[in-house]
């Protein structure tokens, strides 16, 4: 009986967590926002205890802050933050993108194909951070490493609210990345593995600048 409640609330923590984490991401809790602990137990029917390890479950993933003696608020937007989370992402993607281009098929190729076309969707936009991480994981799969990819998939998370703030901002930003995903697709088609990478890298370093500038001017 123990041991059932003991997953029990820890399955509710994680609901929690899901719930606030997605309101983060499409910009229902915005930055800065305190998180109303009291509001938030009542509306999701649980109880503190839950709320409070979800809550820590969020910081330690880099979407709230915790202050004392004032609860949680959603994180700010950081241009230092993203920087750090840009040079992660490629140092884990490079290694994952190499590993996996060799062992890539037709079946793959079309279903990455695929996912980009709903992307650029017009039912695309409001899923486009969603479908983004799809691409990139079905991308890399094949490179046997799921804890690399697991930790990937923690950094995509934190950084997705960033790449929000720039398709909200741009359409380019959304239009570039297609072209440059359809790019990524067709070396690795050709099983060149040098240009993918030296693309992958481009990709990756053009979007942290494009955001760090933008949220340097909004700081200023």
């Amino acid at each position: 009986m123990a041991d059932d409640a003991i997953i029990s609330k820890r399955t509710m923590a994680e609901e929690v967590a899901d719930v606030l984490r997605a309101r983060i991401l499409d910009g229902r809790l915005p930055a800065g926002e305190p998180i109303r602990q009291e509001h938030v137990a009542k509306e999701l029917g649980v109880s503190r205890i839950p709320l409070r390890e979800a809550l820590s479950q969020l910081a330690a993933e880099g979407f709230v802050t915790l202050v004392a003696h004032k609860g949680a608020i959603v994180a700010p937007l950081s241009a230092g933050e993203v920087e750090e989370l840009f040079e992660l992402r490629l140092a884990l993607e490079d290694g994952l993108l190499t590993r996996a281009i060799p062992r890539l098929g037709e079946a793959d190729f079309a279903s990455l194909s695929r996912l980009i076309d709903q992307s650029m969707s017009p039912a695309g936009l409001k899923r486009w951070g969603e479908l983004n991480w799809r691409f990139h994981e079905q991308l890399y799969q094949h490179a046997d490493r799921p804890v690399t990819l697991k930790l990937l998939k923690r950094v995509h998370d934190n950084i997705d609210r960033y790449l929000r703030l720039e398709i909200a901002l741009s359409t380019k930003g959304r239009e570039r990345g297609e072209r440059e995903h359809r790019a990524l697709l067709e070396f690795c088609r050709q099983g060149d593995v040098a240009s993918a990478r030296a693309l992958l890298a481009e990709h990756i370093e053009v979007t942290a600048r494009n955001l760090v500038a933008r949220l340097k001017a909004r700081e200023s």
